[in-house]
């Protein structure tokens, strides 16, 4: 459960950070959670799926898990990083260049307080699918028991 609260909580960071900093996309957002690793929403949905797998199946899963999140997600992290190269030029390959792009570096984890920042409003995009991903979990948790 705490993977999944801590991708939960990366992901509410990263989205609502992203809306605030980016002026509609005219900006490079280069701190908060995108000093951590530069695609910190898809990092928190790997959080979040670790999570899942871990307290509802078999350990194995996990590797089926991966699979699946990486041909999902590396075509359109290339496809963004193709876009953000364009627009942003220079600025955003000195980021590539400083930034790790899959997993954050463990300092950064450690002091993760300065750079995940939570507000109410941003809480409210990601609430439905938080409530739906804890209720799910409960509901499977309990099924496994009765059964």
């Amino acid at each position: 459960m705490g993977l999944i609260l801590f991708g939960f909580l990366f992901r509410i960071s990263a989205r609502g950070y992203k809306e605030e900093k980016s002026s509609n996309g005219n900006a490079l957002v280069k701190d908060g959670p995108y000093a951590v690793i530069r695609n910190p929403m898809y990092f928190g949905t790997f959080m979040i799926g670790t999570g899942v797998v871990m307290m509802l199946l078999e350990p194995w899963f996990f590797f089926l898990f991966s699979a699946v999140f990486l041909l999902i997600y590396l075509p359109q992290m290339r496809k963004e990083e193709k876009m953000l190269i364009e627009r942003f030029g220079d600025e955003y390959k000195e980021y590539c260049r400083l930034t790790p792009k899959y997993f954050p570096r463990v300092d950064y984890l450690l002091n993760i307080n300065n750079y995940i920042s939570l507000k109410p409003f941003w809480v409210k995009k990601e609430f439905v699918s938080f409530i739906t991903t804890v209720i799910v979990v409960i509901l499977i948790e309990i099924w496994e028991h009765v059964r």
